[in-house]
């Protein structure tokens, strides 16, 4: 190993790891959002519980003091136009991807959704801000044939497509990708912990109207009084917010867009393995294969880049 690819490891191995971690928390959500509907909890009521508590989280982490912050009318004009869009693009990724789970399967939703690391992908490289190169390539190749294994057990003969559905996965594929990109480069002097917290503000407001639109008086109800529905709601917004969501802005700071959008393809992975081990079901071969194709595709795409990429490595360690 060369004397610059041993410089980049450190700042690589930590930013491959903070990305891991977050999508293994993100990969929960699946089972505890369903202990959560069971409890009463209407989805889009949940999701904006969810980005509520961990907005205060990291909101009171900031002001004691305990993460760093800065003056947002200090940033420059074009850090705080390129962190109003990544606000509203995860907002609008959560409330577009709950709709279209009303729509058509959720098993098909999540199909369509996780081809945002080939848009991340491409979109990098057509900034000029990460090459596409073959292992990439490959990389992604690998991905989608894993994706396809482990969500393909979940699609069964009822499983129906919709033009509407479609349209909306679609959407928050996009709004997620595009989450990806701004934030790698974006917003670079705003500090994760603020700039999530301002992130997750934008998801309470927005989920918040959804909810009012769509469940109206039924917004408070029976779940109110459930312990249940309240632990969910402090899990999700703790483990699969506040702590989740802060990793995935430091690892796609630290590694890149694309390589982190295919590490985060093993929350899918995850969320099949908790809930086999939750229902007591065996994984199925394709299952397994379909996990370590994408585990598989995570490592290859960490291969060292161009020297200029290992620069930026360098200088994302420092920076956060």
């Amino acid at each position: 190993m060369s004397d610059r690819a041993s410089e980049e490891l450190p700042g690589q191995v930590r930013g491959v790891l903070q990305t891991f971690a977050a999508a293994t928390a993100l990969g929960t959500l699946g089972p505890v959002s369903g202990l959560a509907y069971s409890a009463g909890v209407p989805p889009p009521v949940f999701s904006a519980l969810r980005a509520a508590i961990g907005a205060s989280i990291l909101g009171a982490l900031v002001v004691s003091g305990r993460e760093p912050r800065v003056r947002l009318a200090g940033l420059p004009a074009s850090q705080r136009t390129m962190l109003t869009i990544a606000v509203l693009a995860n907002a609008f990724q959560n409330l577009a991807l709950f709709m279209a789970f009303g729509a058509m399967s959720v098993a098909l939703v999540m199909v369509i959704f996780y081809t945002y690391p080939v848009l991340v992908a491409g979109a990098s490289a057509a900034l000029g801000r990460e090459r596409l190169t073959p292992d990439r390539i490959g990389a992604l190749a690998c991905a989608g044939f894993g994706l396809a294994l482990v969500l393909g057990t979940q699609l069964g003969p009822e499983t129906s497509a919709s033009i509407v559905g479609v349209a909306l996965a679609g959407t928050a594929a996009v709004c997620h990708a595009t989450y990806f990109v701004v934030a790698r480069d974006g917003f670079p002097s705003g500090p994760a912990a603020q700039a999530t917290s301002l992130v997750l503000t934008g998801g309470v407001v927005v989920s918040g109207a959804g909810a009012l639109l769509m469940e109206g008086s039924g917004v408070v109800g029976g779940w109110v009084g459930s312990p249940v529905a309240w632990a969910t709601a402090v899990f999700a917004g703790t483990v699969g917010a506040a702590f989740s969501k802060v990793l995935v802005l430091r690892g796609v700071r630290t590694i890149g867009s694309t390589r982190a959008a295919l590490v985060m393809l093993m929350e899918p992975v995850v969320a099949v393995v908790l809930a086999s081990a939750i229902l007591g079901q065996a994984l199925t071969l394709a299952e397994v294969v379909g996990g370590t194709a994408i585990l598989v595709a995570a490592v290859v795409v960490q291969r060292p880049q161009a020297p200029a990429e290992v620069d930026r490595l360098a200088a994302a360690e420092l920076a956060d």
